[in-house]
């Protein structure tokens, strides 16, 4: 008899020419950790996506069953076309996500989401205006 395991597929990559982003927000996330969050944040991985394209950001808790771990994605197009405070707005959203996972809570935009948005200084609301900036 022979055991199939789940298929480990690599997921998403940054694009080669992103990683100056990579390098940016990895340096902005340890910062705002310290700052923001006294150093309770685990460190993460942080990607460049060229694929997101509605949303500024993204955290995912991760599949430990196909060996992924958690991870916070930020749009390639936002980081071109917006400043580095809406940026750093955005990865720090992004870090409440990742608090709200690491305390075991639900992932949301719920009422005690944007309680702990108000305390660490981040933006609560979800997605961009409609004008994109």
């Amino acid at each position: 008899m022979v055991l199939r395991t789940a298929a480990r597929r690599a997921g998403p990559r940054t694009h080669l020419e992103d990683e100056r982003f990579v390098a940016f927000l990895s340096e902005a996330h340890a910062r705002l950790n310290a700052e923001r969050f006294r150093g309770a944040l685990n460190l993460i991985p942080i990607r460049v996506s060229r694929r997101m394209v509605r949303r500024l950001g993204h955290y995912a808790p991760g599949t430990p069953a196909l060996g992924r771990g958690p991870e916070i994605a930020v749009s390639a197009r936002h980081l071109r076309r917006d400043s580095e405070a809406r940026v750093l707005e955005t990865l720090l959203h992004e870090m409440v996500h990742q608090w709200q996972h690491e305390q075991g809570l639900p992932i949301d935009h719920g009422a005690d989401f944007r309680k702990i948005c108000l305390a660490v200084g981040a933006v609560p609301r979800a997605r961009a205006k409609r004008d994109g900036r």
